[in-house]
């Protein structure tokens, strides 16, 4: 049965401290339903200008990225997904597909911009299709339906590719896949506004991209923020205190279905197409908001050891988590992000 928590991932606090106000007090909030959740951003400025730029860049990604809907007179990734000439598009959406394929090649293939189709698939098959209000839950049927065609999804997939022309910032899909940048356009906007913020001088923000991805600044008068994970089976058994850094989180538990007793999640491996992990959720900080947006979910698929070789290469830190009876069980974390625990 479809079962989603709309509750974040992550909840970012003050830390406890007479010297400093609330937070929303003292911020100009910005709220954009994007990317299928609500991305705001609150931030301490003397002008409003740095908000309205804001929402624009959000609305403009959210819309830019979106493989599921067609928007006259805009070429996004739905229409690059409907041809194989080459499309002319938006230095946003070029870039973004850019790094996509960058990312691609340093998760070695655990994030793969390409399974667009197998997407599609597993998330019509365990929360049905959108406006199907008969849509009562996936059965072992349906399962066992989406399953068979996976082998040949896979094989699509990985005879996809683009060519990129960045002299005339076209895009050009090779191969039947579609592309699909949902494990990217948060912690890509995340990383994009920030910069926008410090163009504006503004250094004392949080910036959270939708329930995964969080970008930090200062906090009033420059104190750090306390971000505690959910689904801990203890109160602030997973704490941590954190400035002037992003963090990114995946986890079975935002979007999942039980079918005889295996949990399948919204998160699919590029390896095998099947939405099954053996870890149940990673949080990773670091400078690189896009970066770790894909490496999180990388980190679930790939395990502690190759976590660690990634955390030392790119210079994040990690903790990652198996599930027990429905909250997280620490297996493995990054020395560094253990100094920060309180």
């Amino acid at each position: 049965m479809k079962k989603k928590l709309n509750v974040l991932l992550l909840t970012p606090m003050l830390l406890a401290s007479c010297a400093l106000k609330p937070i929303e007090e003292t911020q100009t909030p910005i709220s954009v339903l994007a990317f299928g959740s609500f991305f705001t951003c609150k931030y301490m400025a003397t002008s409003g200008e740095a908000g309205r730029e804001v929402f624009d860049f959000v609305t403009k990604v959210d819309m830019l990225a979106d493989p599921y809907t067609d928007y006259m007179g805009v070429n996004n990734l739905y229409r690059i997904n409907r041809t194989h000439e080459a499309v002319k598009v938006d230095q946003v959406l070029f870039e973004l597909i850019k790094q996509s394929i960058d990312l691609k090649e340093k998760t070695e293939g655990n994030f793969n911009p390409f399974m667009g189709k197998i997407t599609s698939l597993w998330k019509t098959t365990l929360f049905g299709a959108e406006y199907d209000l008969d849509f009562t839950g996936p059965t072992a049927s349906s399962i066992n339906e989406a399953k068979a065609l996976i082998p040949a999804l896979l094989e699509e997939m990985n005879g996809t590719n683009v060519e990129l022309d960045e002299a005339n910032l076209t895009v050009k899909r090779i191969g039947d896949g579609y592309i699909d940048l949902g494990g990217l356009t948060k912690g890509y906007s995340v990383e994009k506004v920030e910069r926008i913020l410090e163009r504006y001088n503004v250094s004392s923000y949080l910036v959270n991209g939708g329930q995964s991805s969080l970008g930090l600044g200062k906090g009033p008068n420059g104190g750090p923020f306390k971000v505690n994970l959910m689904y801990s089976k203890e109160e602030n058994e997973n704490s941590f205190s954190l400035s002037e850094i992003d963090t990114s989180t995946s986890a079975i538990y935002e979007q999942f279905a039980t079918v005889d007793g295996v949990t399948y999640s919204h998160i699919i491996n590029p390896n095998t197409g099947l939405p099954l992990t053996d870890y149940s959720m990673a949080f990773l900080s670091g400078e690189d908001s896009a970066l770790l947006d894909a490496f999180s979910t990388s980190c679930m698929i790939a395990g502690p050891e190759k976590s660690e070789e990634w955390a030392k290469k790119y210079n994040f830190t990690y903790s990652l988590y198996s599930d027990e009876g429905g909250f997280t069980k620490l297996v493995a974390e990054s020395d560094k992000l253990t100094k920060a625990r309180i």
